[in-house]
């Protein structure tokens, strides 16, 4: 058997975390300049141009520093630690500049986003509006966002990374000739 050659990780993990967590910061930056902070589809673009942009670091990784080569676990781990855990970090942490710094009334523009969708949707009863709107009121705020984030961060990166390790792995072929 041929010894593996030891491939970096923590210089790349840090690296591609800081530029999905950047682009992620720049995109909802563009939004909010723009005057789209608290339109919902927005959220979806951002999560998009996020997966398609670490699929696409996530095989760099593999050509780059795996020489081509990789297994599941390997882009997998990547994945959950420059994704889940770095890049969250920086999300994490522009969230809280944008809602306390940057404008500490859009928690406030967004809550009345929430109750307008709550009150225009006609399959909730007007019986729940106030049990709803109390939960949603307790729950939105800056460090119940900051909390959610990096607990749900990491969670929804692994089953990205699930995915995506499972489409980028790519083993060498190891039967040869005897």
């Amino acid at each position: 058997m041929e010894d593996k050659v030891k491939a970096p990780f923590w210089k790349p993990a840090l690296i591609y975390g800081a530029i999905l967590g950047l682009v992620s910061v720049f995109i909802s930056l563009v939004f909010y300049f723009i005057g789209m902070a608290t339109v919902s589809w927005t959220n979806y673009v951002s999560m998009l141009v996020g997966i398609v942009l670490l699929v696409y670091l996530m095989i760099q990784y593999r050509n780059v520093h795996l020489g081509g080569y990789a297994s599941f676990g390997q882009i997998f781990v990547m994945v959950l630690v420059s994704a889940g855990i770095f890049a969250t970090i920086i999300s994490a942490a522009y969230t809280y500049l944008l809602y306390t710094v940057i404008d500490p009334g859009l928690v406030d523009q967004l809550r009345i986003v929430a109750e307008e969708k709550i009150m225009s949707n006609s399959r909730i009863p007007e019986s729940m509006y106030d049990d709803l709107l109390d939960r949603m009121e307790k729950r939105m705020n800056v460090a119940n966002m900051i909390k959610m984030a990096l607990i749900f961060g990491p969670i929804v990166n692994a089953i990205i990374g699930l995915i995506i390790a499972a489409f980028i792995k790519k083993e060498e072929d190891v039967t040869s000739p005897a």
